[in-house]
């Protein structure tokens, strides 16, 4: 069963996405309670009875997260960036070999940094070689920068749950 929960702090900041199972661990042990004013729920089936679970839940406690930013890996590139190259768009599955590349190449300069590492297919990534876009003839979909904090963790959502939790995501 494919049920995701939003977990929110209780100032209604984006934690992460959870399973239900940890969802309903929350909701029964009073750690936490469904949003105010929200009524979109899934219905779990029991043993003896069936449950509504809501599709989001608020800590009753404020958890304090250091607000750190997460370096900019791989993997966190990627996500970023939706799993797609960022030069011609194609979707980066486990078939299309996966890279990073940097916008502004490590040999002239060019940082590890947000602004300047995207994703990017193999093929994309040889063409552009040891050049900048520009110098390439390449153009990037989307200019990189930093995410927000807590977005890595919603890349792959469904968009129905997007939806779901717009009134947090700003979709």
């Amino acid at each position: 069963m494919e049920r995701e929960v939003l977990l929110l702090n209780a100032s209604e900041e984006v934690l992460k996405v959870i399973d239900w199972r940890k969802a309903i661990s929350l909701l029964f042990t009073g750690k936490a309670i469904a949003p105010y004013n929200y009524q979109h729920v899934y219905t779990i089936r029991g043993v003896s009875q069936d449950y509504s679970l809501p599709a989001a839940i608020v800590l009753l406690r404020y958890v304090h997260i250091p607000h750190s930013s997460t370096g900019p890996s791989k993997r966190n590139v990627l996500r970023r960036d939706n799993y797609e190259c960022q030069y011609c768009g194609i979707r980066l599955s486990n078939k299309v070999k996966r890279t990073i590349d940097h916008v502004i190449p490590v040999s002239k300069r060019g940082i590890s940094s947000w602004a300047n590492m995207v994703a990017s297919c193999h093929r994309c990534n040889n063409k552009k070689g040891n050049k900048t876009p520009e110098e390439s003839g390449m153009k990037l979909r989307r200019k990189p920068a930093a995410p927000k904090h807590g977005l890595l963790y919603l890349v792959g959502v469904s968009q129905t749950n997007k939806i779901l939790w717009r009134r947090w995501l700003n979709v």
